[in-house]
């Protein structure tokens, strides 16, 4: 059994895997919440065990695509319980932070529901590793139930086969950091992440073509998260991708629409915020940032001429911020018209869209 992920190979454990999996049950880092590092018989007997391990019971040996360099092992096998079957999961350090570990996962969890025919997977990690458990809840898994095993408190969640990440979008008219602080949209959009560890949240200031002025209120406002940003010039980064999958938040600013979505698509921006999306990464943003996400915009170009131009399309329809403006409601009012089956929504500076899965599920006044 063989298959890939965006950047990894997936395959079933060999023989000739063995010095990677010692290297790996052998590394301190690894092995901080695994019990510590085994002897060289009890690694041994765990490599036999993987090699001969009965249908469903299935071990993956993960490298990377592009030189085939060892990066970790995941297996779904019986459960405690011997009732269900489990995501197990180890990767080398240097290639945490990557967002390895999550696309592996997702396609090893689609592989194991729908290969192996089971119809749900549980995982268990200790209560205090707080990164396995950001990774679980993030891959859509659910805690079900916290018990001590090992002498340690352990954490288990469970994804059943019906089960999806949710995919959010919290689209601001107005308001925010920029404007406020503090700012109650901003604390909602924070209180979507559960978690006991400081947020990841990225700001992308493409749209007031990186105002550094826009790029110091940001940090100012969320100093309690691990906050970071992202520049045009940074879009070419190679480890880019990595950067956005690892956060939690990605808030796009406000300012000119069009050119954010010409400079995105230049540089194939645009579709590493839909992988990120799809992972349920929450994109947020104003103005500008609420605008980018669907089918149609409608707003003023470099000239200050309102025209029409092609989004993301992640969300159906279009949308106009700052409807309280007279000019600009008329023009919008006026170019809908001409698009009668199409959703059009409109938001009065204090008002704000969340969609969970591409469906409304909130109006909220951002202030």
């Amino acid at each position: 059994m063989k298959f890939m992920s965006s950047n990894c190979v997936i395959e079933r454990i060999q023989p000739e895997h063995y010095i990677d999996i010692q290297e790996l049950y052998s590394n301190e880092k690894v092995r901080t919440y695994l019990g510590g590092v085994p002897q060289e018989s009890y690694i041994e007997t765990s490599f036999r065990g993987m090699l001969e391990a009965p249908f469903p019971n299935i071990y993956f040996y993960i490298s990377l695509k592009t030189t085939g360099e060892f990066i970790g092992l995941v297996s779904i096998d019986e459960y405690h319980d011997q009732e269900m079957y489990e995501l197990s999961y180890q990767f080398l350090p240097q290639y945490w932070g990557r967002g390895l570990a999550f696309e592996v996962l997702t396609q090893v969890i689609e592989e194991g529901l729908n290969y192996l025919n089971i119809s749900s997977i549980v995982a268990e990690t200790q209560t205090a590793n707080r990164a396995s458990c950001r990774l679980l809840e993030k891959l859509g898994m659910n805690k079900v139930q916290v018990l001590e095993r090992f002498g340690q408190e352990q954490a288990v969640y469970e994804l059943r086969k019906t089960g999806d990440v949710t995919r959010q979008i919290i689209a601001i008219s107005s308001g925010g950091f920029s404007q406020q602080t503090p700012s109650f949209i901003d604390d909602y959009i924070l209180r979507q992440i559960n978690t006991n560890e400081r947020i990841k949240i990225c700001f992308i200031p493409t749209a007031s073509n990186d105002a550094q002025g826009y790029i110091d209120k940001f940090y100012s406002a969320f100093t309690h998260c691990e906050a970071t940003h992202i520049l045009q010039e940074d879009m070419r980064d190679i480890n880019i991708r990595e950067k956005l999958l690892a956060q939690d938040i990605i808030y796009v600013g406000g300012g000119n629409t069009k050119f954010l979505l010409e400079k995105w698509h230049a540089y194939h921006f645009d579709e590493l915020l839909k992988e990120a999306y799809k992972s349920g990464v929450i994109l947020a943003g104003n103005s500008a940032g609420a605008m980018c996400w669907f089918d149609i915009c409608f707003s003023e170009n470099k000239n200050n001429d309102y025209e029409e131009y092609n989004g993301l399309g992640i969300l159906s329809g279009t949308v106009c911020p700052h409807y309280d403006d007279q000019e600009r409601s008329k023009l919008f009012d006026n170019w809908v018209e001409n698009y009668s089956t199409v959703q059009a929504y409109t938001l009065y500076d204090t008002e704000t869209l969340h969609f969970n899965n591409e469906k409304l599920v909130a109006k909220i006044q951002s202030y």
